[in-house]
């Protein structure tokens, strides 16, 4: 069965040193010819906060490293707004564009890490026979006071998305009824008809206006298109909630023993012992020395 090929998207907003290592451990020292699309977003440029200073510079870096990262122009991201789901969304049509070979759509924080060697996570993607990795929680299931339950009209400015008054309406030409992660694994099948299908439209102009999108854009698409059966028993990443929580070298034995792919999230001003150890055993690049 042959591998599939993977169009890799990271968004960054903040530390720098976090982001070389998962963009040196996706490039393989040089070795993979996978394509890497990067997005820093703007504000990062605006140095306003320490954490986030140095983020773009990185990027601009790696970029100048490796030849199959593409950087996104950068755009203003918001926690709750449409411009993450935007973001997402260009970044899959980018993706089409740009590389006619590649399989399978995985985004990612520039906190994220891999938890399996990417060859083993292209050999399981292959086999997954064309199914979406997504997190699917039925409304019927979350806690009654869980944010998309609340229905909240959301207004987005550049720096920030803010919660206006009311309750919106559960739209009546779709389907609305899943949340979950906004982390997921797509076939590029399911990003080509995602282009092309009239109800895209309709959930994206639904969703422009509600509160937290990016935790119902690719569920709402699966729910309503052919892909709802085709669902992986598990999205695919290792996540400790609340928080989300900070992985540390305590962490190791669950990560090492979780079936997911990816984890998030990791601070290598935190915790640089823990991504040595992971990087060690799935044989990926060091971007710095041991730590002694």
């Amino acid at each position: 069965m042959p591998q599939a090929r993977i169009a890799w998207f990271v968004m960054a907003h903040q530390k720098p040193r976090q982001l070389r290592w998962i963009i040196e451990a996706l490039a393989e020292g040089g070795a993979s010819t996978e394509p890497i699309l990067l997005h820093v977003d703007l504000k990062s440029t605006l140095g306003l906060k320490p954490e986030r200073r140095g983020t773009l510079a990185m990027a601009r870096a790696l970029a100048a490293r490796y030849p199959t990262i593409r950087l996104m122009r950068p755009r203003f991201t918001n926690w709750g707004g449409w411009s993450l789901s935007r973001l997402h969304l260009t970044a899959i049509e980018t993706a089409l564009r740009l590389d006619p070979d590649w399989t399978h759509f995985v985004n990612l924080s520039g906190q994220c890490y891999p938890l399996q060697t990417l060859a083993a996570m292209r050999a399981r993607l292959a086999a997954a026979d064309g199914q979406v990795f997504v997190e699917m929680r039925p409304f019927a299931s979350l806690p009654p006071d869980d944010w998309h339950l609340r229905w909240h009209p959301m207004r987005e400015w550049p720096h920030k998305a803010i919660i206006r008054p009311g309750k919106r309406a559960p739209p009546a030409d779709f389907e609305l009824a899943f949340k979950g992660s906004q982390w997921s694994i797509l076939p590029r099948p399911f990003c080509e008809w995602l282009q092309k299908a009239p109800v895209t439209g309709r959930i994206t102009d639904y969703l422009s206006g509600l509160l937290l999108s990016d935790e119902l854009l690719v569920q709402t698409l699966v729910a309503n298109g052919p892909w709802r059966d085709r669902v992986a028993p598990h999205y695919g990443r290792e996540i400790v909630w609340p928080g989300p929580k900070v992985m540390t070298a305590a962490d190791l034995p669950s990560l090492l023993a979780s079936p997911a792919l990816i984890a998030r999230k990791f601070d290598a001003a935190r915790d640089a012992a823990v991504l040595h150890t992971l990087s060690d055993h799935l044989g990926l690049p060091h971007p710095e020395p041991h730590p002694h």
